[in-house]
């Protein structure tokens, strides 16, 4: 790193113009400028001081003066500048304000020397400027590149979760759909376990009475039995009391029967229940349960 420090005058009143020699890709050379403006220094407070010079290959170059102190500026020169061996014939300091001032100062004769290495060579126009604007603009590229990444993966997320919400609420359905099957099922069995039950007590209440009724002709039977029994013992009994005594037997079988559902077999006389045998003047028609074969008739 070398330190370049020149006395230049507004007025350009130097005879000669100063050199500096350097090679070609030199990074970290300063420039180190006095700025005066005639026999007085230059005031450079509010002030913007940019070198500008064309390189050997014709092209442009600007770059400002970082820093100010009284009238020296300083700059730490950018390699493009020195980056194309020969005389820089055109190079000078250049000072505006707001005010509308717009000064230069004199040539500076630039001699860049060429470089062992072949990559030394940067040609090109270069103004800090533009190459700032240019730096900005690829960083805002790279923000909106890792935006545009994070925006596919986020979206790629999005669809992802859409997809398992998508198949949690087949799944949802599927299980609903089951749900209501079974809903379905429980409250027919339901309705048929109170069927069921009703046809059970309806069942159990005629089988009661029934028994009932025949456990009360029974005993009707009895008594009339005994009160015979009582008056054959004395003498007494009549043809008329043994037949009533025959006819109370006989409905006691034809309720038992009906009672029962079945066929009852006592002293040549056979007792159907109704819901099996019924009869229509002298014809007796029997059920499904019945069977005949020849002579022979099943009562079932």
């Amino acid at each position: 790193m070398a330190t370049h420090e020149l006395t230049l005058n507004l007025k350009k009143t130097n005879i000669a113009p100063p050199v500096i020699t350097v090679h070609q890709g030199d990074s970290a050379e300063v420039l180190k400028a006095a700025i005066y403006d005639g026999d007085k220094k230059a005031a450079l407070t509010g002030c913007k001081v940019h070198l500008m010079a064309a390189k050997p290959d014709h092209t442009y170059v600007e770059q400002q003066f970082t820093g100010i102190s009284d009238n020296v500026s300083t700059v730490t020169v950018d390699p493009a500048v020195f980056g194309v061996a020969g005389l820089l014939k055109v190079c000078y300091v250049r000072v505006r304000n707001a005010a509308g001032l717009d000064a230069t100062t004199e040539n500076v004769l630039v001699n860049v020397l060429p470089s062992a290495s072949a990559s030394g060579e940067i040609s090109g126009p270069y103004v800090d400027a533009v190459e700032a604007i240019i730096a900005n603009l690829e960083g805002q590229l790279a923000d909106v590149s890792a935006l545009n990444a994070q925006m596919q993966k986020a979206e790629a997320s999005r669809a992802s979760a859409e997809n398992q919400r998508a198949t949690n609420e087949k799944a949802r359905q599927t299980a609903e759909t089951k749900r209501a099957e079974a809903e379905k099922k429980r409250a027919a069995a339901e309705s048929d376990r109170v069927t069921e039950a009703s046809q059970l007590k309806m069942a159990s209440q005629a089988a009661t009475a029934a028994a009932n009724g025949a456990a009360s002709n029974a005993d009707a039977a009895a008594n009339v039995a005994l009160q015979i029994a009582n008056s054959v013992a004395q003498g007494s009994a009549g043809s008329s009391d043994m037949a009533k005594q025959k006819q109370q037997i006989a409905d006691l079988y034809g309720k038992l029967a009906d009672a029962t559902d079945a066929f009852i077999y006592d002293d040549g006389t056979v007792y159907c229940p109704d819901s099996k045998a019924s009869a229509s003047g002298s014809t007796i028609t029997f059920g499904s349960t019945c069977t005949a074969s020849g002579t022979t008739l099943n009562l079932k």
